[in-house]
């Protein structure tokens, strides 16, 4: 590739890397945010205690930063122990995407029912006024976000007195008789909560994808760091 070539590998190992420090940085904040607000998380998740899941968010944070750490200092210094470095992380991390898309991919059906049940259980037959706040927020997030109304419908999960954010009108916090069954969201959220659930699997199935691709560039234009140095 020539000494050009490799110069431009050198590039984009640094703007690769720094982008993905600053990745690293979101997700250690997420993380964070969730582990400090782990009270009110529960509330929302219907009681499942999600304190391990970011915790996890937070190590996956820490490690994005030091693949990221050693891919720019490589681009940047040119150091080809460090590179090798880089590209053995590289070559860890394309296995362990390997091992969690099979996961995912074999887990697709167990994840479905997880989410119908959490639905089951949302929508348990309570009238809309009678739940806490906390319950009611989560209903109206879930059915604004979704698009839907109910478990299966509207007037079988809530009767006649649908809560506003079972239509795309209104204020979302209480129930209204502005929101009937004439205008509310015709899918039940069970079945939108099982599509959406689909959509992101086979969403993070194109993000693994374009992981491989980047990593396979970083590690060729590491590769190119020998003609440079």
């Amino acid at each position: 590739m020539g000494f050009r070539g490799a110069k431009a590998g050198s590039y984009v190992l640094i703007a690769v890397n720094t982008i993905t420090i600053l990745v690293g940085i979101l997700v250690c904040v997420a993380g964070v945010l969730g582990i400090l607000n782990q009270g009110k998380i529960n509330e929302y998740s219907g009681g499942y205690d999600l304190e391990l899941v970011c915790y996890g968010i937070l190590i996956t944070g820490v490690i994005i930063i030091i693949v990221g750490a050693f891919g720019w200092f490589a681009g940047f210094n040119g150091s080809i122990l460090v590179g090798k470095v880089y590209v053995i992380l590289i070559i860890i991390i394309a296995v362990l995407q390997l091992v969690f898309f099979v996961v995912e991919f074999l887990k697709k059906d167990e994840i479905t029912s997880e989410i119908e049940g959490y639905m089951n259980k949302t929508m348990n037959g309570t009238a809309y006024d009678d739940l806490t706040t906390a319950e009611q927020d989560v209903i109206n997030l879930i059915q604004t976000q979704l698009e839907c109304c109910g478990l299966e419908n509207g007037e079988d999960t809530w009767g006649s007195a649908l809560p506003a954010s079972c239509c795309a009108i209104g204020d979302n916090s209480t129930s209204t008789d502005a929101c009937t069954t004439d205008n509310a969201y015709s899918e039940g959220c069970r079945d939108a909560a099982s599509d959406f659930a689909s959509n992101a699997i086979q969403f993070s199935v194109f993000i693994l994808i374009g992981g491989f691709v980047l990593e396979f560039i970083c590690v060729f234009e590491c590769d190119m760091l020998d003609d440079l140095f």
